[in-house]
This record gives structure tokens, sequence and C-alpha cells, in this order.
């Protein structure tokens, strides 16, 4: 996110159209029928995960191998792709490798 006021743009607005459109030529990439393979080898590792919602849907779990977070709970940034069944998400800032899913037993 980047503040804009009288004055101009305050935040890193280089660093989030990258992001933006890192995550649009992903989306439109899935959309027209790709299924993440290479891009999934360095991603993090999300397990006991559940979807949930921040100010749009999120996914909340485990993680391992996240660059930023050392977790081991996460809750992630917006989700755009969500594929349980093929075992990965796209947010929007990375693509996460999902493990199982949260049980109603809330454990691991």
């Amino acid at each position: 996110m980047f503040l804009v006021t009288r004055d101009g743009v305050e935040g890193d607005v280089a660093f989030e159209l990258r992001r933006l459109s890192a995550l649009v030529e992903d989306l439109t990439r899935i959309a027209e029928g790709h299924r993440p393979g290479v891009e999934l080898a360095d991603a993090p590792f999300l397990d006991n995960y559940a979807p949930t919602f921040r100010m749009g849907p999120c996914l909340t779990g485990l993680v391992q191998g996240h660059p930023r977070v050392r977790g081991p709970a996460v809750l992630t940034s917006a989700l755009w792709a969500y594929s349980p069944e093929l075992g990965f998400a796209r947010t929007l800032s990375r693509y996460y490798r999902l493990g199982q899913p949260l049980t109603r037993g809330g454990g691991p």
C-alpha cells in the first residue's frame, strides 16, 4: 500500500507495482490453464492450514521456508488463487505449497 497525499505519493510505489504485476502475470497464466510446478520448488510450505479473512480471504497455518516469517504460525497476505486439490495457493505476495488442511479438532 502507498499513501497518496496532496504533496505526492508516500511509500515504495515501485515495490507495490512489481508485486501486483507479478500477481497479475501469475493469475493470467493460471486462468489460461497453467498449473504451477517449478514455481513451487522454493515456495513456503503451509501445513495445518485453514482459509480465513483479514480484509478479504487469506490463509493461516504452520509455515516452513518462508523468506521473512519464521513462524511457526502465519497469516498470509490476500488470497488470489486457491487450489487445495492441486496443493497450491497464490497470495498477493507469493505462492504457497499446501499440506494438510486444519482438522475440525484444531490440532495437527
